[in-house]
């Protein structure tokens, strides 16, 4: 038996345009790709943000209300601890109490705050936050008609974040706080 000859591979000769297109798409799709899975985890990461911001915010309330009922609680028992602070001597008679409003009244070492105590901390959240809560009691002056037979007073309470730090004239450096207020009279 002979043996018949392979058969030849003919080549077909490429066209000019085709050199190196595949090549190109596929770069082009990959940069591509890369791009969208770069976005994709930047904006995970922003969500991620944006979330333990919010987590942080509701827990720095929770603190300042904690010490908002804990002075407003202390005012109604009439609880001779507590610092309340009186109205000023030279204040006009339709003056609101603002010592809230001065940052260096709130060192608890300028004496004119009230700390939420660790035993009540621990009660109502189960940890002690690395800055307790303070509240400042400010007695309110009241119309003439209104003095015989009642008390007033504005609670001004703040709350901390974990991280919070402020410098000696009380402007905060990190961290961040949250303020409520309320008014009481009975």
């Amino acid at each position: 038996m002979t043996a018949l000859p392979a058969p030849m591979q003919r080549r077909e000769p490429r066209a000019q345009g085709e050199r190196g297109i595949v090549l190109l798409l596929v770069l082009i799709i990959l940069v591509v790709l890369s791009g969208a899975a770069i976005w994709a985890a930047k904006a995970s990461i922003s969500g991620e943000q944006v979330a333990n911001n919010i987590r942080t915010s509701a827990n720095v309330t929770e603190l300042a209300e904690l010490a908002l009922r804990y002075c407003e609680d202390a005012v109604i028992q009439n609880k001779a601890a507590v610092i309340r602070l009186p109205i000023p001597v030279d204040a006009p008679s339709d003056a609101l109490p603002n010592a809230w409003q001065t940052l260096t009244n709130w060192p608890t070492s300028a004496g004119k705050t009230n700390q939420v105590p660790e035993a009540q901390l621990q009660d109502a959240l189960g940890y002690s936050p690395a800055q307790a809560p303070v509240c400042m009691i400010e007695v309110l002056r009241l119309a003439p008609i209104d003095m015989q037979r009642m008390q007033g007073f504005l609670i001004t309470a703040r709350g901390f974040s974990q991280d919070y730090v402020e410098a000696a004239n009380g402007a905060i450096t990190s961290g961040t706080d949250a303020w409520v207020q309320s008014m009481i009279r009975f």
